[in-house]
């Protein structure tokens, strides 16, 4: 009998050792948030670790897409256990699948992570004003975190003292907004200071805006701007973050207490650094630089392309002949799990 029950012990060691050491699948969930005080309806994908299998109903589909995709497992479990929180925030006119290679990379590692599509400024939904009312982002994330947190399925699986943000581009700078980054919009700057014309994403539209007296932008800007940073969010990971030209100050920047990791290339020609990510550290006490060299350019934090991408979109699929895009997705996805452990 006693020899019985140390077969037993044993066996039941070996099966939690095995489900320890077993790599992590990635669960999705899709669900919409409406924030009703703003109207604003947020499109999000929950991703979290799982060790369901991928059945083969469940491969991806073959249609044309402009990326590679990654493979999930729709509705997926979740272990019962406690996981670190990451939320990220697409670049303008992006979307919350702009950055899924970063996302399996840090859902395998053992984090739940969140995108979401900002309303108004996303691929399939354009509204002009939106794409200026960059602070209304950091209010989003803010909300989507507060919702998830309170998510049947996912919300008791969050380690609520390692929640993380992560940004690319607009969404780089919506990270260091919720770090407590004040951006003033009103700063009269230099024309050879920074360029402030509209991003190739900007929507057309027929209608006549002054984006610097518009009613709506201005009501906007006095209701959210001292409402932006979120404490919850314990460290940040921005990669090529815009919207430097609203930033002149380090009084801008002095309610900025958390650790904030920059990453860019030299050869940013959308969001040239010298205005940008080396604005910013220079501006914020905690955070430190990463530059990759002069021939990476500011699309490369996006997704890897397939060849229809490259063919029908090589503005943001295309790099220089010298930059491998997987290479660098590695090296910074290193650097962020590097800075996620020492800093959540």
């Amino acid at each position: 009998m006693q020899k019985l029950i140390f077969i037993v012990t044993l066996l039941l060691l070996f099966s939690c050792y095995s489900k320890e050491k077993k790599e992590f699948s990635i669960g999705q969930k899709s669900i919409t948030y409406t924030d009703t005080s703003r109207n604003r309806p947020l499109i999000t994908e929950i991703w979290y670790p799982t060790y369901d299998s991928i059945t083969q109903n469940q491969e991806n589909s073959d249609r044309k897409e402009l990326f590679k995709t990654i493979k999930t497992i729709p509705n997926a479990s979740i272990p019962e256990q406690k996981f670190p929180l990451l939320l990220v925030s697409h670049g303008t006119g992006g979307n919350r699948f702009s950055l899924t290679w970063f996302i399996e990379k840090m859902v395998k590692k053992g984090y739940i992570v969140v995108s979401v599509d900002h309303y108004g400024n996303s691929t399939f939904n354009k509204i002009p004003r939106e794409f200026v009312k960059w602070w209304e982002r950091a209010i989003d994330i803010k909300f989507i975190l507060t919702n998830v947190l309170n998510d049947e399925l996912v919300g008791s699986r969050v380690d609520t003292s390692k929640i993380g943000g992560v940004g690319f581009s607009l969404g780089g700078y919506t990270n260091i907004a919720l770090a407590g980054g004040y951006v003033d919009r009103d700063h009269q700057i230099n024309d050879h200071e920074n360029d402030r014309a509209m991003p190739p994403e900007f929507p057309q539209t027929d209608e006549v805006i002054n984006f610097d007296t518009d009613s709506l932008i201005v009501a906007s800007y006095k209701t959210y701007k001292n409402q932006v940073k979120d404490p919850r969010i314990k460290a940040f990971f921005v990669m090529a973050p815009a919207i430097g030209f609203g930033f002149h100050s380090q009084e801008q920047t002095k309610e900025i207490t958390a650790p904030i990791f920059i990453i860019a290339g030299k050869g940013d020609s959308n969001t040239p650094i010298k205005n940008n990510a080396q604005k910013y550290h220079n501006l914020i006490k905690t955070s430190s630089l990463h530059l990759f060299d002069e021939h990476v350019d500011h699309y490369v934090f996006l997704n890897e392309a397939t060849a229809f991408g490259k063919k029908v979109a090589p503005a943001i699929t295309i790099d220089h002949p010298n930059v491998n895009r997987k290479e660098i997705h590695d090296k910074t996805v290193n650097l962020a799990v590097e800075f996620f452990k020492n800093n959540l």
